[in-house]
């Protein structure tokens, strides 16, 4: 009874911070950690292996396979943004792992105008968060977690700050080779506001399901995303139509599958479904929404990949290197 209580606390607790939901302020906390992540839809909160970067992700994903791993994503991002992610795990032994996580986001050089159009120089924008975690394995399949993250953002010579939290419960059966999560992100307390108005933090439910397939080398990943809200929709379609409740459904869903799962080599293809719909163009085939990547291990080293599609006029391309710093020393079993 104890397991399943831990999955009614958590969407129960989903329900009573809904108040916190918001996307005014920290944002690019709900930006994919890992090249790995965007490749499979921006989403994926339920892979768990040894890809220590997903434990930035969701904390219940942290396990042995990832002790002593570290890794390192970055990505020029949309309009010149540079966007970094650092994860690390360490197994303190009896089911007991800490984990940390940092990212950060460089916004680059504006200009600087007034109410007149006058430009008077340039200013910076950007934002950064560093976190730990801790996750406890019980009755070998469940894994419980959580983490807290101080985050804080400027512009020009403006600074917020908050604390913000992450939960998560992971069920993973090794004989089916299935994995379920479910994540409660980024809930907290913004402490320190840019202008004396407290804004919403960039809280979300997210709740993952991956299998790894016994007769073929593919794995698929479906993530139901933001479920503390059900209008995550525009109002309005390409054409000018409201937007349908169906619709309005499908876009809380993402996923992505990979082919040749745990080799040292493998493709991933993935798609968003409301990034595909808000921004296709009309009478063009813009490919929005979709993404592909692939992993290479080399030795103690993983290099991964991702491009993804947003726009004809942008896109997206991360890159990211994991290393095993067990195997370097020459001590993983």
């Amino acid at each position: 009874m104890k397991k399943y209580s831990v999955f009614y606390f958590l969407i129960f607790s989903s329900i009573f911070l809904q108040a916190q939901e918001g996307t005014n302020v920290f944002p690019f906390l709900n930006t994919p950690f890992s090249a790995r992540q965007a490749a499979l839809g921006s989403d994926a909160v339920s892979v768990r292996d040894y890809d220590v970067s997903f434990a930035g992700v969701n904390p219940g994903l942290m396990n042995l396979e990832q002790d002593k791993m570290i890794s390192i994503n970055y990505a020029s991002y949309l309009a010149g943004t540079n966007y970094g992610t650092l994860s690390y795990v360490k197994d303190l032994e009896h089911g007991h792992l800490v984990g940390f996580n940092a990212r950060y986001m460089d916004y680059g050089k504006m200009p600087r105008t007034d109410e007149a159009a006058n430009i008077s120089g340039n200013f910076g924008a950007m934002d950064a968060s560093l976190g730990l975690s801790y996750a406890y394995q019980f009755e070998d399949d469940w894994t419980i977690a959580g983490g807290a993250n101080f985050v804080t953002s400027k512009i020009d010579n403006y600074t917020s700050m908050a604390v913000v939290g992450t939960a998560g419960v992971t069920y993973h059966n090794e004989k089916t080779n299935e994995t379920v999560a479910l994540v409660l992100r980024n809930f907290g307390y913004q402490f320190k506001t840019f202008d004396g108005t407290r804004e919403k933090v960039a809280f979300r439910v997210d709740l993952g399901y991956t299998r790894i397939l016994d007769d073929f080398p593919l794995a698929f990943t479906i993530t139901a995303h933001d479920l503390q809200k059900y209008d995550i929709s525009q109002n309005y379609n390409n054409n000018g139509q409201e937007i349908r409740w169906t619709r309005k459904l499908m876009d809380h869903l993402s996923g992505g599958i990979e082919i040749f799962p745990g080799q040292a080599f493998n493709v991933r293809f993935g798609y968003n479904v409301k990034r595909g719909n808000e921004l296709a163009v009309l009478d063009q085939r813009s490919f929005a929404g979709l993404s592909a990547g692939f992993g290479i291990k080399i030795s103690s080293f993983k290099f991964d990949y991702a491009h993804v599609r947003y726009h004809n006029s942008s896109n997206l391309n991360m890159f990211g290197l994991t290393l095993d710093l067990i195997e370097v020393a020459g001590n993983r079993r």
